[in-house]
């Protein structure tokens, strides 16, 4: 049986995308909305950090992606874990891009959600 790891995000861009060595990080915030148990509605923002790990992606995304861009973003989810200041391991989940696109969805006002 083949098995998938995707994980798609579409938001829009909460800071300027970040150097990491050879990488790129980028903070993408999606809203949700429910309607709770008492019948009124609710909403969240979820704030995602998305590693790109591609050189030249990360150096296009470095000159090409701003704050409040909307993104598209197809990733994996990676689990790792590193030895902390006290050798005790500490355990992370990352969000890895295999694509990452520049939407143009007009301003943050215009776009749907």
């Amino acid at each position: 049986m083949r098995t998938t790891n995707l994980f798609i995000l579409r938001g829009r861009v909460g800071q300027a995308p970040k150097a990491f060595n050879k990488a790129a990080k980028v903070s993408v915030a999606t809203d949700r909305a429910w309607t709770d148990g008492k019948g009124e509605r609710r909403e969240e923002t979820d704030w995602v950090t998305v590693t790109i790990l591609n050189e030249k992606a990360a150096e296009w995304v470095l000159a090409n992606v701003a704050k409040g861009d909307a993104v598209y973003a197809e990733c994996r989810v990676a689990d790792g874990s590193y030895k902390g200041k006290d050798g005790e391991t500490v355990y992370t989940t990352d969000i890895i891009a295999n694509a990452f696109h520049k939407l143009d969805l007009g301003s943050r006002d215009d776009a749907a959600a």
